[in-house]
């Protein structure tokens, strides 16, 4: 409600109204506040009313009379105004009086009036305006209506005739795509559940690179429809198929060892080459020729050393060869003799025609292709970490910072070339003690020595003592001449925040790898500086620039293999592997298709390191040159590990040492998948022990003296297992004698 003061300097609201609200509104309140100023009255007081209104009145006057008005009057709708002024009334009437207030209210009503009257028609130009708006919006509003009304008419018979039958068909269409779709990889997919079928057909015909090739296929058209559930598990059941075909395979190739047929063996080689291992084909070909021949030959002096001992419970299947060979008798030598020379003929003759074949082959390679090797472009390398990533440079804030300051001195010997040679001797130290602190913090380790893989090389390992004596103070807070240690430096202390003991980083190979590709970069700016800071030195200092150069700089990337040969010792569980080997039975009789569990569990090892060393590739680059030390160091650690094993054998047949040759296979063959490091890296290593298995006791005798490379334990289980049990005592000890000579100057 608003103050009286200010309603009586404004008029009452409802006076205030506009012209047009004045005359439409039909509000019981404002009728009600009206009816008293416009009561019926008699014509001569309407007369009056309507000269009072017509008189000229004073504009304060009028104001004053406008004020006047009861404040009661500007109340709520409640508002009784007929009832107030008969309650006002005394008890006792006065005709005078009621007539003065009765011209009083005249007034006031006269006052209003006139003041209504006078805003009615200032607001008349406005309220025909505004009435004329409101006529013209009602009349578009109606036109608005038609056109609306006419429009959902229309959309509803396009509808009905047009957007619903063509959507309809659109759908129907989208549907039908779809459903063929759907039919096409249907049918793909009963192809590929019928795989099992015709893969079996082939290989029942020997067609073996048909069915790699559609092994192959089905792999591939496999990962297209792999996001169905019935297809799921189709990939692991087709590359188990592709393994059984690889086993397959290799009994065929053995096949050709004693019958050589040429279209048997161009499939064989074919289905090699389709597989990408044409290298392994020749490996495991050699060792069928090996087998071959051991076997043809025991088998023929077999029978005749059985039939001529008749019913001899002699168990002349246990015995080796040489044994055997002595129950020939005189009657059955010259019969055996040629028989033994018919079946190694045999034998022969298929390895010529094998040789004969990889001639013809060559030949016509070189004919049709004569450039071939021109030409190429395993290609994706498997041990290439980095392919996705720019070949910039590693480097740490150290080697940034010794360029810089390697540049600064250049400028100083440019100026100041009398101490040329001082500001190169210090520029030596800097390098020196850069390359102490990397090898310090990531490369020392007292299990290199018996690791026996000859990590640290003898120039690399003079060049650590040599700083150690001359850069590096090893007093530790004993107070020594203070002559001997002015030109030394305290010895350089690892960061706690660098953490090289969690197997989920591989033992800080990030960390690793920045330090050690770091220190080889700036050891090739140097290199690059070399000819620049010669011509700086006088002539008679320049020895010791080569000496630097030849002794220090040029050993900075050989820190890397007992940098990462720490990582790749711990990476793989070679102990468990031992256990493994340990359990397994070696003195069987008869020759197995299927090769050892622990073969596959240390293909799962590398399969994780493979994993994990692409997972660091993601934080850091991983340059070809140390993931090929890498996996170097886990190779040469496996094979050892598989000697080692081969070692604590107590007993062992002929069979047993085939199946040795069958992990080993199956281990090169598997390998080759997860890596492209050619040649496999001590590969010769495992071999030649297996192989040694076979010596007689003189060739056995030449093997201890030629081969150091094996411990004096692994050479001691050669005598004691292959040729232990038919031997004597005396060529025992004699063997074992050659190889305690062998092994004194180590120790």
């Amino acid at each position: 409600m608003l103050c009286r003061e200010s309603q009586k300097r404004n008029l009452p609201f409802f006076f205030l109204l506009t012209s047009r609200t004045c005359l439409y509104s039909s509000s019981s309140l404002f009728r009600r506040r009206l009816s008293f100023f416009f009561l019926p009255a008699r014509p001569s007081c309407q007369e009056e009313l309507r000269e009072l209104r017509e008189q000229p009145i004073d504009p304060q006057a009028e104001q004053e009379i406008i004020d006047s008005i009861e404040e009661v009057y500007f109340s709520n709708d409640s508002f009784d105004m007929v009832q107030h002024e008969l309650e006002k009334l005394p008890p006792e009437l006065n005709l005078q009086e009621l007539e003065e207030y009765r011209d009083k209210l005249k007034r006031q009503q006269a006052a209003v009036s006139k003041k209504v009257a006078d805003l009615i028609l200032e607001k008349q130009p406005s309220y025909v305006k505004e009435l004329e708006r409101v006529t013209a919006l009602q009349t578009n509003l109606q036109l608005a209506a038609v056109i609306c009304t006419n429009a959902r008419r229309q959309l509803s018979v396009a509808k009905e005739g047009f957007t619903g039958a063509s959507l309809g068909l659109l759908a129907n269409q989208r549907r039908r795509q779809l459903l063929t779709g759907l039919l096409k990889s249907l049918r793909t997919i009963k192809t590929l559940q019928r795989t099992d079928v015709r893969l079996s057909e082939m290989l029942e015909e020997e067609d073996y690179p048909g069915a790699i090739q559609l092994c192959l296929e089905c792999q591939k058209a496999a990962s297209t429809f792999k996001h169905y559930s019935c297809i799921s598990e189709l990939n692991s059941k087709l590359q188990d198929t592709l393994e059984q075909i690889e086993e397959q395979l290799d009994v065929a190739l053995s096949k050709t060892c004693k019958h050589f047929d040429v279209s048997h063996y161009t499939k064989v080689q074919l289905a090699y080459s389709l597989l990408g291992k044409t290298q392994t084909a020749m490996d495991q070909l050699h060792m069928h020729f090996t087998q071959a021949i051991h076997n043809t030959v025991f088998q023929v002096v077999l029978g005749y050393v059985e039939l001529c001992a008749g019913n001899a419970d002699t168990k002349f299947q246990k015995m080796q060869y040489k044994d055997l060979c002595t129950h020939i008798t005189l009657d059955s030598y010259i019969p055996c003799l040629t028989d033994l020379c018919k079946a190694l003929w045999e034998v022969m003759l298929s390895y010529h025609r094998t040789m004969q074949w990889h001639e013809e082959q060559d030949k016509q390679e070189t004919t049709s292709t004569p450039g071939r090797n021109l030409v190429k472009t395993k290609s994706k390398k498997k041990s290439d970490y980095n392919l996705n990533k720019t070949n910039a440079p590693i480097l740490t804030n150290t080697t940034l910072n010794v360029i810089r300051l390697v540049g600064k001195y250049m400028q100083m010997m440019n100026i100041l070339k009398p101490i040329a040679f001082d500001v190169i001797h210090c520029v030596s130290q800097l390098f020196d003690y850069y390359l102490y602190a990397v090898y310090t913090f990531f490369g020392r380790n007292d299990m290199y020595e018996s690791s026996g893989l000859g990590l640290i090389s003898s120039r690399l390992r003079t060049t650590l003592n040599r700083i150690q004596e001359s850069l590096i103070d090893m007093s530790a807070g004993v107070h020594g001449p203070t002559e001997d240690r002015k030109e030394k430096v305290p010895s350089p202390h690892l960061s706690q925040l660098v953490v090289l003991t969690n197997s989920g980083t591989l033992y800080g190979l990030a960390q690793r790898v920045v330090a050690t590709e770091s220190l080889v970069f700036l050891a090739e700016q140097f290199e690059s500086l070399q000819s620049h800071l010669d011509t700086m030195m006088p002539a008679a200092k320049k020895p010791f620039l080569q000496q630097f150069y030849s002794q220090t700089v040029s050993t900075a990337s050989e820190l890397r293999k007992p940098i990462y040969w720490i990582v790749a010792a711990k990476a793989i569980d070679y102990e468990q592997m031992l256990l493994m080997m340990a359990g397994v039975k070696w003195d069987i009789r008869e020759i197995m298709s299927q090769h050892n569990v622990y073969v596959d569990v240390l293909l799962k090892e590398f399969e994780q390191f493979n994993k994990r060393l692409g997972d660091v590739s993601r934080h850091v680059r991983i340059p070809l040159p140390v993931s090929n030390v890498l996996w170097e160091h886990c190779i040469r650690l496996a094979n050892r590990t598989l000697v080692e094993g081969y070692a604590n054998v107590k007993k062992c047949s002929n069979e047993g040492r085939a199946l040795m040759q069958l992990d080993f296979q199956q281990f090169l063959m598997k390998l080759e998948k997860l890596t492209d490091l050619r040649p496999i890296p001590d590969k010769e290593f495992v071999e030649t022990y297996i192989k040694a298995y076979y010596l007689t006791e003189n060739d056995m005798e030449q093997f201890i003296k030629n081969h150091r490379e094996y411990s004096m334990k692994q050479l001691a289980n050669l005598v004691n297992v292959c040729l232990g049990s038919h031997i004597n005592k005396k060529a025992r000890q004699k063997l074992l004698a050659a190889i305690d000579d062998i092994d004194r100057p180590k120790r």
